[in-house]
């Protein structure tokens, strides 16, 4: 075990030509990886060799994330990202050298709703949501909608129902989420696509940088938030609040219920590798988590019951919700413009649209009229029925309009008032 670091020390003078080593120590990093930093003369670089075939394609997609991540793409993120310097033969496999990123990790579970960290995870998160989509089609990267997402999260249910060993209470929960059209409404972003805890160094109460870019690629910004979920529904809300001051994530609370479905899809994936692994200690560990979200709603069915009870917005979610809505821009030229004028004119009270009856009509009218019976000795007209609109009215004008205004009544003309 000794020799192992000295080994990797000399495939990387392999992999990086004029590559001078001062010093190599042993590496505690995934286990699936024989790994060592070794230290050159500007700085320390890193050398890891994959022990399984899982692990060698888990490489090769990171090397192509990290080719996607040009030095334009680099210089939008406030954090640093490995740099692969070369490669060399390594037996059947290969070994791959790339910087070494300064850092420590910390526990998800060590989170708390006010941790001065959940500023610097909001902002890296967003930074990488915000890259733009080209940069996974220029590297050839997976482009998912979020139909595609929704259809890849019903056949990983699909698949652990098949175990028979699903509760039949947290299926009908995971189905519900799926089913849910509303929540699957959303705009694809760049994601990491692998985030986690392990994949953040801390320094100094920032975040220096960020591992782990094999699954790279377009698809649900909510996956690179579940995690959270690890130290409970406080941090996401927390992290969510923060990460919605500088980007428009859409719906909050279907964002909410997407990242605690992925957060709960994770035991599937366990239970599915303890099967087809045939490892029964996975198998037990995995039933064991899912009998325990019987017996409550857990962090998925929690979001939903935010999602459908969300209380009133305040006087501050309103404003931004104004200051969010698109200005609407009236595009009508001047001739249509005048064309709506005049419609509106048509069907409203301007009667100069009005169509003149003919001569006949009008006398049909008057004759009509004349034979109406009047609502008392006084002659006042009988009482308009309700519901006539000004259409039906017009059917009855039988001299231009001017001619029926009323005209001033002199008071000479006023019936004198009735004595007693």
């Amino acid at each position: 075990m000794a020799t192992i670091p000295f080994t990797l020390a000399a495939l990387a003078t392999s992999a990086v030509p004029g590559l001078v080593v001062f010093g190599v120590r042993g590496h505690e990093g995934d286990e699936s990886f024989a790994s060592a930093v070794v230290a050159s003369e500007d700085a320390e670089l890193l050398v890891r060799v994959p022990r399984t075939q899982a692990a060698e394609v888990q490489q090769s997609a990171e090397l192509l994330g990290l080719a996607a991540l040009t030095e334009g793409s680099r210089s939008r993120l406030p954090f640093a990202v490995p740099e692969t310097l070369g490669m060399t033969r390594a037996g059947d496999t290969r070994a791959v050298v790339s910087t070494m990123l300064a850092g420590s990790h910390f526990e998800a579970e060590d989170l708390a709703d006010d941790a001065r960290l959940l500023q610097p995870i909001a902002e890296v998160i967003g930074a990488v949501h915000d890259l733009p989509p080209s940069v996974a089609q220029h590297g050839g990267l997976p482009i998912r909608s979020a139909q595609d997402l929704r259809l890849l999260a019903t056949r990983l249910i699909d698949r652990a129902e098949a175990t028979r060993l699903l509760p039949e209470t947290v299926l009908r929960r995971w189905q519900q989420a799926v089913e849910t059209a509303e929540i699957w409404d959303f705009t694809p972003t760049v994601v990491h696509g692998s985030l986690d805890a392990e994949q953040l160094l801390v320094e100094d109460e920032r975040i220096t940088g960020v591992l782990g870019w094999s699954e790279l690629s377009v698809g649900d910004p909510a996956g690179d938030l579940a995690w959270l979920l690890a130290a409970g529904s406080d941090v996401l809300d927390a992290v969510l609040a923060r990460y919605a001051q500088h980007r428009n994530t859409g719906s909050l609370s279907h964002l909410r219920v997407r990242a605690a479905l992925y957060h709960e899809l994770e035991v599937a994936r366990w239970l599915l590798h303890g099967v087809e692994s045939h490892d029964q200690a996975v198998i037990d560990d995995a039933v064991g988590m899912l009998d325990r979200m019987v017996g409550s709603t857990g962090p998925l069915g929690a979001a939903f019951f935010a999602a459908q009870h969300r209380s009133p917005l305040d006087e501050s979610e309103v404003s931004a919700l104004l200051e969010e809505t698109p200005e609407v821009v009236d595009h009508l030229s001047d001739t249509a413009a005048y064309e709506a004028l005049d419609e509106d004119r048509m069907f409203g009270v301007d009667t100069d649209f009005i169509e003149p009856l003919d001569e006949n009509a009008n006398d049909g009218a008057d004759a009509a009229r004349a034979s109406e019976p009047s609502d008392g000795a006084d002659g006042a007209l009988a009482e308009e029925p309700v519901g006539r609109t000004g259409a039906d009215r017009s059917e009855h004008l039988t001299e231009p309009l001017a001619e029926q205004l009323t005209e001033p009544i002199d008071a000479d003309e006023l019936p004198e008032p009735p004595t007693r």
